[in-house]
C-alpha cells in the first residue's frame, strides 16, 4: 500500500520563502521590515550613549581622583609613613651600583606626587628621570626636583600616565611607582602604571615594585564593636538600643581602614592575589575568587576579616609590609566586618568563599563578598563596597 505524501498549498510554499511574512501584501511587509531597521538603529544609538556615559563617569571619577591628590594633606601622610618612604628609599639604593655603573638609565615615575622618588632614582645614579603627575601639583614638582636633584636629569610630565608620549623608539629601563591603595587595589591605579609598561618599558626592564600580594585572616575585634555598636545601648544613661540595627548596617556596609591587634587574628592568612608586575595584565584585575576554611577556637568569635599587602622590590626583596605586626603605615589595614558575628562555642569550623569584583559603577572601586557557611549556623553572604 502506498502512502501519498501531504498535498502542499501555495501558502505552504511561501511559508518556506518567508515562514514570518507570509501571505502579507508587500506594503505590510515593507513596513515591518522599515521598523526592523528602525529598531536596530536605535539598539546601536542606545549602546553608543551606553559606552559614552560609561566614558564619561570614568573621566568624572579620574577628575575627583586626581583633585585629591592635589591636596596636600595626602602627600604629607605619605611622607611621613617611614616604613614606606624607606622601602623605596633602599629599593633605590640598591640599584645604584648597577645604574651608575651602565650610565644610560631612564626611569619613569608614574604618579610622581611631590617627586620623592623620582629625586631618590637621579640620585642613585639614573641618566634620566621623567616624573609624570596628572594632578595640578606638577606646577610645584617642578620647583621640587630642580631645587633637590642633579641639573637637567628630572623632567617633569604634567599628563595622564596613559596620555605619556615619548619618542620613536624611545624605551625606558625602569619604571617606579607607589600605585598601591588601601586592600592594595583599591584607587585602580595600578593600570596606568601597565600602560606606561606595555608601551615603553624595553625587554629585561624592571618594576619597583616587582611584586606585590594581598592577605587576608579571620579576626576577632570586640573592641571595635563595642566601641561602634555597643555604643547606642546606654548614650547618657537613654536607652538608644533601638538604634544598633541602624547602627550595625551603616558601620558594616563599607570597610573600615584602621590598625588591628595582632591578637586578634584567629588564623592563617590566605593569599588574595600575587600580582608580578612585569606580567599582570589589567583583564587579571577585574575578579580574584579565593576558598576560604578555618576554625573558630573555643571561646573566641569570628567578627570579621583583616586585609593588608606587602610587596617586593626584586634583588632588594620584600621591603614593604602592612601586616597589623608590622610597623604602622599610612594604609593601616582593611577590616571587613560582619554584621552578626559568629561564635566559635567549643570550636566549629567555618568554610566559604571571598570575592573580590571591579566595582560595576565606581571605575576606581571594588566590591567584596563573602560568602560563609558553618555546621548548625545559617549560610550568610555579606558584600562590602570599596568606593
Amino acid at each position: 500500500l502506498k502512502l501519498q505524501e501531504p498535498r502542499r498549498s501555495a501558502m505552504d510554499d511561501e511559508d518556506d520563502r518567508d515562514p514570518g511574512l507570509a501571505g502579507l501584501s508587500p506594503e505590510f511587509q515593507a513596513m515591518v521590515g522599515g521598523l526592523a531597521g528602525h529598531t536596530a538603529s536605535f539598539a546601536k544609538l542606545i549602546e553608543r550613549r551606553t559606552k559614552l556615559s560609561e566614558a564619561a563617569e570614568r573621566k568624572k571619577d579620574d577628575e575627583v581622583y586626581l583633585d585629591s591628590y592635589a591636596d596636600l594633606a595626602i602627600h604629607e601622610d605619605m611622607l611621613r609613613d617611614i616604613p614606606r618612604v624607606e622601602a623605596y628609599r633602599k629599593a633605590i639604593a640598591a640599584c645604584s651600583d648597577d645604574w651608575t655603573a651602565r650610565g644610560d638609565v631612564t626611569v619613569v615615575d608614574v604618579g610622581a606626587g611631590t617627586g620623592l622618588l623620582s629625586i631618590f632614582a637621579a640620585r642613585a645614579g639614573a641618566k634620566h628621570v621623567l616624573a609624570v603627575e596628572a594632578s595640578r601639583l606638577a606646577h610645584y614638582l617642578r620647583e621640587v626636583v630642580v631645587r633637590n636633584s642633579p641639573h637637567g636629569r628630572v623632567e617633569v610630565r604634567e599628563c595622564l600616565a596613559e596620555n605619556l608620549e615619548l619618542e620613536a623608539g624611545q624605551a625606558v629601563d625602569v619604571i617606579v611607582s607607589e600605585w598601591m591603595g588601601y586592600f592594595l587595589l583599591f584607587e585602580n591605579m595600578l593600570p596606568s602604571v601597565l600602560a606606561v609598561r606595555d608601551r615603553y618599558l624595553r625587554p629585561g626592564g624592571q618594576m619597583l615594585p616587582s611584586k606585590c600580594r594581598l592577605l587576608v585572616a579571620p579576626l576577632e575585634d570586640g573592641a571595635w564593636r563595642s566601641e561602634r555598636l555597643d555604643f547606642w545601648k546606654d548614650v547618657h544613661g537613654i536607652d538608644m538600643s533601638a538604634l544598633v540595627p541602624l547602627a550595625t548596617a551603616t558601620a558594616c556596609e563599607r570597610p573600615q581602614h584602621r590598625l588591628i591587634d595582632a591578637a586578634g587574628l584567629l588564623g592563617s592568612a590566605v593569599e588574595v592575589c600575587n600580582l608580578d608586575l612585569l606580567h599582570v595584565t589589567e583583564a587579571d584585575l577585574k575578579r580574584f575568587e579565593v576558598p576560604l576554611s578555618f576554625e573558630i577556637p573555643p571561646g573566641r568569635r569570628l567578627d570579621g576579616f583583616a586585609s593588608w599587602f606587602e610587596c617586593e622590590f626584586g634583588d632588594a626583596g620584600w621591603l614593604l609590609s602592612t601586616a597589623p605586626e608590622q610597623p604602622p603605615t599610612h594604609w593601616r589595614q582593611t577590616a571587613f566586618y560582619l554584621r552578626q558575628p559568629i561564635s566559635g562555642g567549643g570550636g566549629i569550623l567555618v568554610s566559604g568563599t571571598l570575592i573580590v569584583e571591579k566595582h560595576e559603577t565606581y571605575s576606581r572601586g571594588y566590591r567584596v563578598t563573602l560568602d560563609l557557611e558553618a555546621p548548625g549556623r545559617k549560610r550568610r553572604a555579606e558584600t562590602f563596597e570599596l568606593r
